[in-house]
């Protein structure tokens, strides 16, 4: 695909984005209208500055209803640009060589990431110096903690999930080699955040749902990861667990980013998704065959290939490298 035209590839990177953001304007547009009809009855009370704060303040308390919303009905669309795209890859995860139980790794390593960088935000006072931050995380957990978990707990992240990871991520694969795809799609999402802080969380929990994507070889692994990662963070603020001491802020950072690590070399050692002809392209005939799913081709993720070599896979005959996920140009594509 890589005789796409630039402005294709451009398109192909940003629509998933442009598709959620086109909803959310439109979902907070006609919630800026009802919030306004609604207050029109005390206008007449009101002086404009008294409006206008007010106008705002209900704004606010409304903004993360707004991006549950935005996600529910931009969710199915995104998933369905999703199922499109996998027609197009020539191979995919074979589901039978996934063991389900490790799947809990994915979900302990975003917990344990979540909590080392609060603790490292809190330890360095980030938020006391970077106001975006501060703000974004009070119009989240000013809501109740059924409409955070709701949202910021469970819809969010799967809509992310597949903007960036599912969409982007795989389409950028598509033009360029996958470290390359994993670092630019981990740098939208955090400049996605909006802010410094995050943004430096952002663009590392990228990289890290990266990791467990590929290794796992499904949406799952990186949806349950976000989860985690968002819910714990939901959790402690419901608690209100406070840290007085700065040596055990320290101590627990260390211990959570010991926690990833290990979970990491777990994932590493345990996990091994083998990759299969996909039916979807085979049924469709774009290997130029005439649309019958015959044999099975197994081989190594997109980690363990980079890890073994691609000589030795290819010497084999039984790896390939994520190149070969894709469909390849033909002689008429190129003219």
């Amino acid at each position: 695909m890589s005789y796409d035209s630039p402005g294709k590839k451009l398109w192909r990177y940003i629509s998933p984005i442009l598709l959620y953001y086109g909803i959310m304007l439109v979902v907070s547009f006609i919630g800026s209208f009802v919030i306004t009809y609604q207050m029109a009855g005390s206008m007449a009370t009101m002086d404009m500055e008294e409006f206008t704060q007010e106008l705002i303040l209900r704004s606010l308390e409304a903004s993360v209803p707004i991006y549950l919303l935005s996600g529910l009905l931009s969710l199915p669309l995104l998933i369905r640009m999703f199922l499109k795209d996998m027609t197009y890859r020539k191979y995919v995860g074979d589901k039978r060589t996934l063991k389900k139980g490790t799947l809990v790794y994915c979900i302990l390593v975003g917990i344990f990431a979540s909590l080392a960088a609060s603790l490292l935000a809190t330890l360095s006072q980030a938020g006391q110096v970077f106001e975006g931050y501060e703000s974004a995380s009070q119009t989240i957990f000013s809501q109740s903690v059924l409409m955070q978990i709701a949202a910021a707990g469970i819809v969010m992240p799967v809509v992310e999930e597949f903007i960036f990871r599912g969409l982007m991520y795989n389409r950028m694969k598509d033009y360029m080699s996958a470290n390359m795809a994993m670092i630019i799609s981990s740098l939208i999402f955090g400049l996605y955040h909006g802010n410094l802080i995050q943004g430096i969380y952002g663009f590392v929990m990228g990289l890290l749902m990266i990791f467990v994507y590929e290794k796992y070889q499904t949406m799952l692994a990186p949806v349950l990861c976000h989860v985690g990662a968002n819910l714990i963070s939901i959790v402690l603020e419901f608690l209100n667990i406070q840290l007085d001491s700065v040596m055990i802020a320290a101590v627990i950072a260390v211990v959570c980013l010991a926690g990833v690590y290990g979970i990491l070399k777990l994932i590493q050692k345990q996990v091994h998704v083998g990759t299969i002809l996909n039916k979807r392209y085979i049924d469709a005939g774009l290997d130029g065959t005439d649309g019958k799913y015959g044999e099975h081709f197994r081989g190594h993720s997109f980690f363990d290939s980079a890890a073994s070599g691609e000589k030795s896979n290819k010497k084999q005959g039984t790896g390939y490298t994520v190149d070969d996920y894709y469909p390849k140009p033909k002689d008429e594509d190129k003219d």
